[in-house]
This record gives structure tokens, C-alpha cells and sequence, in this order.
């Protein structure tokens, strides 16, 4: 309860303070692309966007959800038979031979690290069939991510007015991404050798972040237009990973940008403990004794240099559960924390410990037998000898009294 009281002090201390600080910073940046955004890949904090609804032809997002498509609904040892429309398609870099069988995961390499077209084709006929029944998937998982702004023509990326996105569905789609460990595997690959029967290539990613910019762990870029780039870096430092986008971005400003985003982010934020797992937020009292509610584990956040960036905490108690049988896995409360950016982190509280129904005095009778079994066997083993033994000396003594019985008929005769 101490530690929730010191958290309603900070937020009023801090809201008391000017918020300017990271408004003024932010107004500063300044990107030649259409469309930017910075953000946290754990939870998706926002530090800095640029016309995040403008609808942009950007293959970016056709090379995301075509790898993950992938990696959702195939093999990566699996391998895939180079058609007629995957070798000649317009734009092929990896001169593939018709009718010889590639790798998945060779095929997904070129994709993301080039762009591969022919690799696109292949890789889309594999696992939907056609391109068209690979695209039907590509816009179903938009649809299901919630990318109500996006629309998938093709898989390779190939301008089309009918193909849209946005940079807010974007980061949906690389929020999701990143959170899967065979993604990264892939979207961090720096560089990869290509083999085939007729010759050995090197495929190298062309976002030049990964030797241009430190801690650098994953990235791509992606172009309609010659003067034009997409381009989308992650970057891992001090706990933090950033995720920078920029759309539509002239390239000769592509990394300069880039790098003054990341630069902001990891000079103006910090990666913080929100609520430590075990801290007590709230005491109640259920049938006399007392509980405290506790987080399960750590809750992380980012927020300003010199900011606490909480606008508002809220705690609500569920009554319905504050009866026996409580368990260490019941909810109970719900801590909710509203960051200056409007971002809802909610925390599940549990109790410390569990609390159980009184027992009355037949289980508690039925209790202590069950831990003494073992000496009630004892017992009524004891009792079926005394009662044998028993048995025996009346049968004895029976017999006596009817032999005496006899003998005294006999001598009255």
C-alpha cells in the first residue's frame, strides 16, 4: 500500500512539472520521408511519428507479411520446386533453374536480404498454391492483426495503385513480428551465402544500418522508385529495442534519418521498472486475515530522461473474489497505469498467499485419520486379535461348562 501511495505522489510531483521536455525535443526532428515512426518493440510506446495514417504504396509490408506467412505455414528445411513463373518473373536476381528444388529457408534469406522476386514467387506458389491464393493469405492476416488500412495485390512488392498501407499498420505488423524468435533469425541476418548447382553468391542485406550504426539487430529496406526507399532498423541498447520506420524516404537521406530518430530515442528515453514483481499495491482483509496483492512479475516501460511519464494510475479490486477458496493464481485486482502518451499498461494483481474455507469437524476428523493411517491399521489390528483371543477363551470356557454339564448327568443317573 506504501509503494502505491509513493506512485500517486510521483504522478502528482511529475504532472506538476512542465511536460514540455520531450514535445519541444520532438518538434526538433525533422525526416525527409513521407511517413516515420519510432517506437518500442516490447510494448509499441510511441517516441516520435510522422503522418502515421498516409496511405503509402510501400513494398515494406509486402516483405514482412510474405516472411511471416511463411514461417506460420511452412517448413524452413522444406524444399520448393522452382516453377516456370518463380525463374522468369520480371526483376529475378537469383536466376533460379526451373524444376530444381531450393531451400525455404535459402529462399526466405534472399527475400529479406534482397528482395528477391523469383524467391517471392517461389516461396508464395509453395504455400498458397498461387500467387493469388498466397496474397487471399497475406490480406487475411492483415485483416486478423487489425491492418484495417492496408491491402495486398501481389507478394513481390510491385507498385500497384490498388496496394496500400500505412506506417501505423506497419508497426502493427513488426510489433507482431518481433515478438516471434524465428522472425529475428531471419530479419537479423547481416549477410548469407547462396549455393545452387550453377554458381555461389553472397547475399547481403541492403540496409547499411547493420555497419553504419551500433547495436544494430535487424533490418530491411525496400523501393518502388529509385529515389524513394523504405527503410525499417532495430536497434538493441541499454535494454531498449527500437524499432525505426521511415516510408517514401529520398535515399540519399535514408541512413542520415534514420540514425537522428535512433539517436533521439537512445539520448532522450530510458527503459525503467514500472512495478516490481511481489511489490505489495493493495492489503484486504478476507474472513479476518490479511492479503496483499502482488504483480506476478516486473513490468517494464520507457518513458523520458527526468520523467516519470505516468498521467494517471487506477486500481480496481474485483469483490466477487474476495472469498475462500482463494488461490495464488487468482485475479483479483488490476493495476492500470495511462502513460503521457496515452498508452494502457494493465497489471494483473494476485494474491500472496492462499486462504482456504474453514473446515468443519468431520473434515478435520477425516484429516487427522488420513495422516494416521497407517496407526489405525495398528489399532484395529490389535482389536481383531483381542477379539480372536476373546472368542477362543469363550469357546474354552463354553466347552467346560458343557462337559461339567454332562459329568453331572451322568451322576444322577
Amino acid at each position: 500500500m506504501a509503494l502505491l501511495t509513493l506512485l500517486f505522489m510521483m504522478v502528482a510531483m511529475f504532472g506538476a512539472m512542465p511536460q514540455s521536455f520531450a514535445a519541444n525535443e520532438n518538434d526538433k526532428l525533422q525526416t525527409e520521408a513521407v511517413s516515420a515512426i519510432l517506437f518500442d518493440a516490447k510494448r509499441g510506446q510511441v517516441i516520435y511519428s510522422k503522418t502515421s495514417d498516409e496511405p503509402s504504396n510501400s513494398s515494406l509490408a509486402n516483405r514482412v507479411m510474405a516472411a511471416l506467412i511463411v514461417l506460420e505455414k511452412a517448413d524452413t528445411e522444406a524444399l520448393v520446386t522452382a516453377s516456370k513463373d518463380a525463374a522468369n518473373v520480371e526483376g529475378a536476381s537469383l536466376k533460379l533453374s526451373v524444376g530444381e528444388k531450393y531451400a525455404v529457408k535459402n529462399l526466405l534469406n534472399a527475400l529479406l536480404l534482397t528482395g528477391s522476386k523469383d524467391a517471392a514467387i517461389a516461396l508464395a506458389e509453395y504455400v498458397g498454391g498461387s500467387e493469388d491464393g498466397f496474397v487471399k493469405l497475406m490480406n487475411s492476416k492483415a485483416h486478423e492483426l487489425g491492418m484495417n488500412k492496408t491491402r495486398f495485390v501481389n507478394c513481390t512488392g510491385d507498385f500497384d495503385e490498388r496496394q496500400v498501407t500505412t506506417i501505423q499498420d506497419i508497426q502493427i505488423l513488426f510489433r507482431y513480428a518481433l515478438a516471434k524468435s524465428d522472425f529475428n533469425k531471419f530479419f537479423g541476418a547481416q549477410a548469407k551465402p547462396w549455393y545452387d548447382s550453377t554458381k555461389t553468391l553472397l547475399l547481403t542485406n541492403t540496409n547499411n544500418m547493420f555497419w553504419n550504426y551500433n547495436d544494430t539487430d535487424g533490418g530491411i529496406t525496400t523501393s518502388v522508385d529509385k529515389e524513394l526507399q523504405s527503410i525499417a532498423t532495430t536497434v538493441t541498447r541499454n535494454n531498449m529495442r527500437l524499432v525505426c520506420i521511415l516510408l517514401d524516404v529520398p535515399t540519399k537521406n535514408m541512413y542520415a534519418d534514420s540514425i537522428a530518430l535512433l539517436n533521439y530515442g537512445f539520448e532522450n528515453y530510458l527503459y525503467s521498472t514500472l512495478v516490481y514483481a511481489g511489490s505489495s499495491q493493495k492489503t484486504v482483509t478476507v474472513e479476518g486475515q490479511t492479503l496483499n496483492l502482488v504483480p506476478a512479475q516486473d513490468v517494464q516501460y520507457i518513458h523520458p530522461k527526468g520523467q516519470s511519464n505516468i498521467k494517471n494510475i487506477a486500481l480496481n479490486v474485483d469483490e466477487s473474489k474476495l472469498k475462500p477458496p482463494i488461490t495464488k493464481n487468482t485475479v483479483i485486482g488490476m493495476l492500470t497505469y495511462t502513460l503521457g502518451d496515452d498508452t494502457v499498461i494493465n497489471v494483473e494483481l494476485y494474491p500472496d498467499r492462499e486462504i482456504l474455507p474453514q473446515k468443519t469437524q468431520k473434515q478435520l476428523l477425516q484429516e487427522k485419520l488420513n495422516e494416521n493411517k497407517e496407526l489405525i491399521y495398528v489399532i484395529i489390528l490389535l482389536v481383531v486379535i483381542e477379539i480372536i483371543m476373546a472368542l477362543i477363551k469363550l469357546g474354552g470356557f463354553i466347552k467346560k461348562q458343557l462337559i461339567k454339564a454332562q459329568v453331572r448327568r451322568l451322576r444322577r443317573r
